[in-house]
């Protein structure tokens, strides 16, 4: 009985004791997470790139087909993708082996995304056999094995064709080509013309005029409030996702373009989520709206999208402490698991998730030189804040946990209570002649 009564005593301090050290342990992964976050500035944002681009590798096809199955663009946006970050890794680095096989990767994305399986839910549309969106994505994604490869580009056909085809429609019928037919959006086209920028500097010059021609036309169709390019062409509101998306291509345009678009993006969509982490928002400040197929869920207006590409944008103007800070919330937020040399975020579910981190993580230009760098960051301090919410945390369930144990526990003799003792047998006496 007195055993029963001391139980529940035992199961709270257990539970408490649970409870606290569960506390430090999301403490310290927290603070750990940030402080080892990977800087896409360095080698270390390289080898987490690697990483992730090992785990998409292996049914790399199979991958892009279950996000095919999410939106109509997924095979394609995550072989492109895929490619694209390999191309970058290469351009970047000084060893062969790994420019060899950066070019054989890229390669074979291309190869796979220009099969007629790819091609098969893009129909003619703004005057291209498969509209602007396959037609900018797989030319750029082209481009870029010529530009790893160093190889002649002139005698690549199918590039010669593409550049000349999106020559022509951008004469014609720009700036907004369709991407389906009677829809288009901007961001699409800003990679059709970033392709064709490609093809001024590997073929003719004549390529790089007509992708000067197009930002110009385009900027005219700029949000007057923020001076961004829109979201969708018939409607003149900006987008986080989009606008980030476009400064990674126009920056192969023109740089100072590029810059503004960035500033302006900066003024309209830099955000901390809930107060903390780094993140780029979805519609701009003041504005409210819900999630679609490119910008995800939108959770207290932070779309995950929109803070991913922002790593790219940031990169390609030069605001690499602003990357490095993004670069840092899916370390806390995406629940990254590695495990042989092959790593992946939200557990491995969204290849093109993968495909879009590791792509802007990497990312640099190829028709211009690289943007002076700035230490500039909207997100300034960001790390002492979230460190020091975290790391009272970490204080508290330590100085918690050093009470508990420090405690002793009622000893199980010394207590017996009022009941035990009424209820105590007496001594058995001694057996007599008298007494029987």
């Amino acid at each position: 009985m007195n055993r029963r009564r001391r139980e529940p005593g035992r199961l709270s301090r257990a539970l408490r004791a649970f409870a606290w050290g569960l506390a430090a342990l999301l403490a310290v992964l927290a603070i750990g997470r940030v402080v080892l976050a990977p800087d896409p500035s360095g080698a270390g944002g390289t080898r987490v790139a690697l990483a992730q681009l090992a785990h998409l590798r292996p049914e790399l096809e199979a991958r892009a087909d279950a996000m095919q199955e999410l939106f109509p663009e997924g095979r394609v946006f995550t072989l492109a993708l895929y490619g694209l970050a390999w191309v970058d890794v290469g351009r970047g680095s000084s060893d062969g082996a790994l420019r060899a096989r950066s070019l054989a990767e890229a390669r074979r994305a291309l190869v796979l995304a220009e099969a007629p399986r790819s091609q098969a839910g893009f129909g003619e549309a703004g005057g291209l056999p498969h509209g602007i969106f396959y037609e900018g994505w797989t030319a750029h994604l082209r481009a870029g094995t010529l530009h790893l490869s160093g190889e002649d580009a002139a005698r690549d056909t199918a590039f010669r064709a593409a550049c000349g085809r999106l020559d022509a429609a951008f004469r014609s019928g720009g700036p907004f080509l369709d991407s389906y037919a009677g829809m288009a959006w901007p961001g699409d086209n800003a990679v059709g013309a970033a392709a064709l920028a490609s093809c001024g500097t590997l073929l003719d010059a004549r390529y790089t005029r007509t992708a000067q021609g197009w930002l110009r036309a385009a900027l005219r169709h700029a949000d007057p409030a923020t001076g961004l390019l829109p979201h969708d062409a018939g409607l003149p509101n900006p987008r986080g996702e989009s606008v980030a998306l476009m400064i990674r291509f126009i920056h192969e345009i023109d740089p100072a373009v590029a810059a503004a678009q960035y500033a302006g993006m900066e003024r309209t969509f830099a955000t901390r989520l809930v107060g903390l982490l780094p993140a780029v928002r979805e519609y701009p400040r003041g504005v409210r709206g819900s999630g679609d197929i490119d910008s995800g869920p939108v959770i207290l207006g932070v779309s995950a999208p929109a803070s991913v590409v922002g790593i790219a944008a940031a990169r390609m103007t030069g605001h690499h402490r602003a990357a490095a800070d993004l670069r840092a919330t899916p370390e806390v937020l995406g629940a990254p698991l590695q495990w042989r040399g092959r790593r992946s975020y939200a557990f491995g579910r969204l290849a093109v998730g993968d495909a879009f981190l590791a792509w802007s993580s990497v990312v640099r230009p190829w028709n211009v030189p690289a943007a002076p760098p700035s230490s500039s960051t909207p997100y300034t301090g960001w790390r002492v804040g979230w460190c020091g919410v975290w790391g009272l945390l970490l204080v508290l369930a330590l100085t918690r946990l050093v009470r508990i144990f420090r405690r002793p526990a009622a000893p199980a003799s010394t207590f017996h209570g009022p009941a035990a003792r009424t209820h105590r047998a007496a001594p058995a006496l001694p057996q007599t002649e008298e007494t029987t």
